[in-house]
Formats: structure tokens, sequence, C-alpha cells
């Protein structure tokens, strides 16, 4: 049987994309590298910020996702580093591997899933004010982060030495990202259309009650855009990494080597755009400054 047919085991298949040529695995680990060099400062600045403005004015509890989310994303970076370290130095040593898979799932988990909880809040405070304002108080997010947090640490901990863990992340991850992109996608569409909702400030009626004149307020505008910004980086990464895991298990070594590995690629690109967006919209960034921020 041809080596192109035979199906997709993740304890082997990149050394092997490797030795037969393949360009991808080169692409992919350069991805990695280049997440590490870029994102970690920029995300390293974003956290800066966030704990700057909590050690003066104290943690808000709109501030916890993200923090949670900014640190699950250096942690992605520091898994991309380790993983280079483990294919080009460290190939054959098991308890390296134990490690780099134990920081891979944490990763690769919380973040779509801080990116859900971040999703669901916007959505409360946009479409649902009076349910906000009821469950605003930390205790609330602090909770969820810790269960969100125990879990991802504790399933790689007790699955990494069981027979077919790798088949069982698979399906974690499919699971957790398809659940993830479909919440993301109710919420991020409620909230843009009440963002396109005119408010009461923003139509002025004529005679006979008909609208006359509709302005838009730009705070609103800049909403929209950043809403749908993320919503686009985010859809786009979890149908990529959902595509991805849920074909690899059942295709061969071609696929993992030349389209797997791209679809990984593109989604490691996403941890680099969004801090440096979010730098921009802060005005952080000296090449180009971003809109000011009251």
């Amino acid at each position: 049987m041809n080596d192109t047919s035979r199906n997709v085991s993740f304890t082997d298949p990149w050394i092997y994309c490797l030795d037969h040529g393949y360009v991808t695995p080169m692409i992919c680990q350069s991805t990695e590298v280049l997440c590490f060099l870029l994102g970690t400062p920029a995300l390293v600045w974003c956290l800066w910020i966030s704990l700057s403005g909590s050690i003066s004015g104290g943690l808000k509890p709109t501030q916890i996702f993200p923090m949670n989310l900014c640190i699950v994303e250096l942690l992605f970076c520091i898994e991309g580093l380790f993983q280079t370290i483990y294919y080009l130095f460290l190939p054959n040593n098991n308890m390296f591997l134990q490690v780099v898979y134990c920081l891979f799932f944490i990763a690769w988990v919380c973040r779509p899933l801080f990116q859900t909880c971040i999703c669901v809040e916007r959505y409360m405070a946009v479409v649902q004010p009076v349910a906000f304002i009821k469950y605003r108080l930390r205790r609330y997010r602090m909770g969820t982060s810790t269960l969100i947090w125990g879990l991802a640490i504790i399933y790689p901990c007790f699955t990494v030495s069981s027979l077919g863990y790798l088949t069982k992340t698979n399906d974690v991850l499919v699971s957790v990202y398809c659940l993830g992109g479909v919440v993301i996608s109710f919420c991020c569409f409620f909230i843009l259309r009440a963002l396109k909702q005119p408010g009461p400030g923003e139509v002025e009626g004529g005679r006979g009650g008909e609208k006359k004149q509709r302005t838009t307020d730009p705070q609103k505008m800049r909403a929209f855009s950043i809403v749908l910004t993320n919503l686009v980086i985010i859809l786009v990464s979890s149908i990529l990494v959902a595509v991805g895991f849920f074909t690899m298990p059942n295709s061969g070594i071609d696929f993992y080597c030349n389209t797997f590995l791209m679809l990984l690629a593109c989604n490691m690109l996403s941890v680099v755009v969004s801090p440096v967006l979010h730098l921009h919209r802060e005005g952080r960034l000296h090449c180009r400054k971003g809109p000011v921020t009251n």
C-alpha cells in the first residue's frame, strides 16, 4: 500500500513530512516562530495596558475575560516555540512531547472558550442590558474563568498517558470550536443588528411622523466595525481548525503534510492579528495612530 493512503496519527507525521520533502511543515514551523516573535511582545503590551489600568482603578468585571484571553494567546505563542524546539532539537524526548501536548491542548481549547465568553458578555451588554447589570459582578466571571482553566488543565494531564488520547483530543477540539463558532455567530449577529438600529437621538421625525433625517452615532459605527472584524477573524480561524481536526483522522499523509498544516498556520496568524488590531484601535502603534478612545 502506498504511504500516502495510510491514516495519520499525531505522533509521527511531522518528521515523516520533513523526511519526504514536504515544504508545508517548514512554513508552519516558521509561522510558529513568527507568532512567538511578533505575537508575544504585542500580547505583553496589551496585557500591560489592561493591568496598568486595573492597578490604578481596580480590575473591572468586563476586563476579566479579555485578560484571560490575552494570557491564553501568550500561552499559544509559547506552545508554538516549545513545539519548534521539540521537532528541531528533541524529537525523541517523550517527556517534552507530553509537555508540548498539554500546552497545546490548554491553549487551543481555552482560546475559543474565552472568545465565546467575551462575545456572550458583549451580547448581554448590548441586547440584554438588564440581565447584564444583574450578572455584572466580578465573581461570575472569575468562577467561569476558573472553571475553563481547571477543565483545560485537568483533561490533558489525565489523558496524556492513555491509549487513544490523541483521537479523543481531536474530538474535543472539533466540538469546542464548532460550539464556540455557533455561539459567537449567534451573539455577534444580534449585536450587529442592534448596532444598526437607530437610537432615540439618531432619527428625527418629519411632518406626519415620517423619518426625515437619520444620523448615525460614530461610536456605534466604530463598535459595529470592531465586532464585524473580530467576528470574521474568529469564524475563519474556528472553521479552519474544526475542518482540519475533523478531517485529519480519516485522511492520508498527503492531507496532513499539505492541507492540515497550512490550516494550522493560518489559524496561528490570527494570534498576531488580534493584538495588533487592538493596539491600533488604542492608538498605541506609532506607525499609524488608531482612533482616539474616550
